[in-house]
């Protein structure tokens, strides 16, 4: 018999996977991470691994900004979405690079998780490797 939680498990479990792996990479290539999170899921799950870079997490949720304040690595930027996601990329690593927090020419791993996507309306995983 299944457990009637299974496919909440493979969800979290997903998550885990996926935080795991990007982390991983981001500290193979020894870049920071982006992530744009609307519940802060992702950048806790991201923090708990521990990586080398800085997690800065972009979020629309004020209140998720102040929670994610608490989280060791993670750099909480409040930020409205646009509609197109690239958009949204653009301007969070041209805000980044204003602010002095990325260099031009400097790689980062741009993460894109969650059961609750941004810019889908199915979960997604994505990452993608970005130079400023």
């Amino acid at each position: 018999e299944t457990p009637a939680n299974l496919g909440q498990a493979f969800k979290n479990h997903m998550s885990e996977m996926f935080a795991f792996h990007a982390t991983m990479m981001s500290n193979t290539l020894g870049t920071s991470i982006v992530v744009f999170t609307r519940t802060g899921f992702m950048a806790i799950l991201l923090s708990h691994y521990r990586p080398s870079g800085t997690i800065f997490a972009f979020t629309n949720e004020k209140r998720i900004q102040q929670r994610l304040a608490l989280y060791q690595g993670i750099c909480p930027i409040y930020m409205q979405f646009s509609d197109d996601a690239e958009h949204t990329f653009a301007n969070s690593l041209a805000l980044l690079q204003k602010q002095g927090m990325v260099k031009e020419g400097e790689h980062v791993a741009l993460v894109q998780s969650g059961r609750q996507p941004i810019w889908r309306f199915q979960s997604t995983h994505n990452i993608q490797v970005r130079k400023v």
